[in-house]
Parts: C-alpha cells; sequence; structure tokens
C-alpha cells in the first residue's frame, strides 16, 4: 500500500554532546547559479558556527534555531541537502575533518585530513558587521578564497571548512564570485556542540502500521563522495529530474512524507531525506 503522510512521522536521533560553544557566529552563504530553465539565480540560507577546544561545527541554522527551542521536524536539514551545505565537524576526531550530509536516497558520513589553509595577509580592510577586517587569500581544493577576518574576536575558524587565520572570518568569496559567505550576526552564549550518530524514523511498515527504523549514515572518503556529487548533481539531467539516478521513492519505500520548512515551502522527503523540488545547476565548493 502507497501513501503519502504529513508531519505524523518522529524522528529520534543519538546525540552526544562534544563541546560547548562560548559563542554562535551566523553567516548568510549566497550561490550565484542557474535554475531549471537556464536562469540566472542566487540562491541563499543561513548557517550557524560554533567552536570549543579546537572543535569547530558549521551547520545549517534551521538545525541551531531547532537545537535551541527543542523538537524536531522531517524537514531538519532541508536547506543543507537543496544547497549541497553539510554538517562539518574541524577537528573532530583531532586532525581530521568530518562531514554530514544527504543526497537522496541516504545520508552521508565523510572523512579527510585537517589541511592547513595557506593564507596570503593583503592590505584591504573593511568593515563588516560592525567588526574591523583586515583581508588574505588563499588557495582550498581547487578554488582560491578571499576574505576578511577581524581580530576583534580572536577565534581562529570561519564558515563551511575555512579558517585559520588570526581571528574569526567575516567574509569569504571565491575568485569567481559564485560562493559567498558574509557575518550576520554573533552571539555570546553557551551552546552545546551536538554530533549526530544515527536517526531513528517512525515509518510505515507496509501493513497499515508504523516502525521505528534505524537510519545510519553510509560512510565514504571525501574524495570519493565528492566525485560521486560531480557525477550525480552535475548531470545535465539533474535539474530537470532531480531523482534520475535513484529508485521512485513510492515504489522503493511505499511512502513519502510531507512537511513544510521555516519559510512554509512544501518539504517531501523520505526517512528525512529531502527529494528535491526546485534543483539548481550543481557549484561545487570545492573541485578537488
Amino acid at each position: 500500500m502507497m501513501m503519502t503522510l504529513a508531519l505524523t512521522i518522529g524522528a529520534q536521533a543519538q546525540k552526544d554532546t562534544i563541546g560547548v560553544s562560548k559563542f554562535t557566529a551566523i553567516y548568510r552563504y549566497e550561490c550565484k547559479t542557474t535554475d531549471a530553465d537556464g536562469q540566472p539565480v542566487t540562491d541563499s540560507m543561513y548557517i550557524a558556527v560554533q567552536t570549543s577546544g579546537g572543535i569547530t561545527k558549521s551547520f545549517p541554522y534551521e538545525e541551531y534555531d531547532r537545537q535551541k527551542k527543542g523538537g524536531s521536524r522531517i524537514a531538519d536539514g532541508y536547506l543543507a541537502a537543496q544547497m549541497h551545505m553539510g554538517t562539518i565537524f574541524t577537528n573532530y576526531p583531532e586532525g581530521r575533518i568530518t562531514t554530514q550530509e544527504m543526497l537522496y536516497p541516504y545520508r552521508y558520513i565523510t572523512d579527510e585530513p585537517l589541511e592547513k589553509q595557506e593564507w596570503t595577509l593583503t592590505d584591504g580592510q573593511d568593515s563588516i558587521c560592525g567588526y574591523a577586517s583586515l583581508s588574505a587569500t588563499a588557495k582550498y581544493h581547487g578554488l582560491t578564497w578571499n576574505v576578511y577576518y577581524t581580530e576583534e574576536v580572536p577565534a581562529s575558524i570561519g564558515p563551511w571548512k575555512l579558517g585559520g587565520l588570526p581571528g574569526l572570518i567575516t567574509k569569504a568569496t571565491d575568485a569567481k564570485g559564485i560562493h559567498t559567505f558574509t557575518l550576520y550576526g554573533f552571539h555570546q552564549e553557551d551552546t552545546p556542540i551536538i554530533y549526530t550518530q544515527y536517526v531513528t524514523w517512525i515509518v510505515p511498515d507496509g501493513h497499515g502500521k508504523f516502525a521505528a527504523q534505524r537510519v545510519d549514515y553510509h560512510e565514504m572518503k571525501a574524495s570519493k563522495f565528492l566525485a560521486y556529487k560531480k557525477k550525480v548533481l552535475g548531470n545535465s539531467r539533474y535539474v530537470k529530474n532531480p531523482t534520475y539516478y535513484a529508485p521512485d521513492p513510492m515504489e522503493t519505500f511505499g511512502y513519502v512524507e510531507n512537511s513544510f520548512n521555516s519559510a512554509g515551502d512544501n518539504v517531501r522527503s523520505v526517512a528525512g531525506v529531502v527529494l528535491i523540488s526546485n534543483p539548481r545547476q550543481y557549484q561545487p565548493l570545492e573541485l578537488k
């Protein structure tokens, strides 16, 4: 029996607290791309960045907001899936970068070494989000990044995987101007840094009842997953049919969950993995 479900499916996650951040930096991420008709669009989302004991977590703001308010929704991670922006743990475990993200029909967790970013300090100055900022540039994973950072916040961190400067990154743009992170807000607060081990979803069992289903992350090397994303999301068919490469959800799972994101948009998903409804041309944040 196939069915479409709405807001009756819950989730429980196995979560560990791996630190307590004394502040949270909020960034607006913008990505210049094209839609399914080839028209230029700029997509945007907000991300939160926490740090404690050398660990940095960069993750979708919606997750951070729900963490503070409590509760859970099917739409968890919606913006992350839409923008191909994962939850990133830098220096966790020590000397490594761990990334959690979703690409229908699975959740993935990847691992890579924490590479030092070789920054060249330049003579640019600006005021960003009220902070006096200095400029720097570096090449990282195939893209050249032009950034501003502020020594007023002596935390050597930034959005996504960027960091290693003598202060908080306040703005970062790649040389082609496709990707931009801009500091939007800065909150002095104590918040736990949460690492999610796995998610348990309450799903239909095919007999008109519901059963618990543990959803684990598929482990993969970061370089292999990057190549997989390029192959899947970079294919010309993706913007017309974003699930062209995977089984039909109704035929495979027998159900689709319906929910809404914080903007009130309808979101379709299976076990919390989002079915993209308005795909964009893929713009990778790293080329290698």
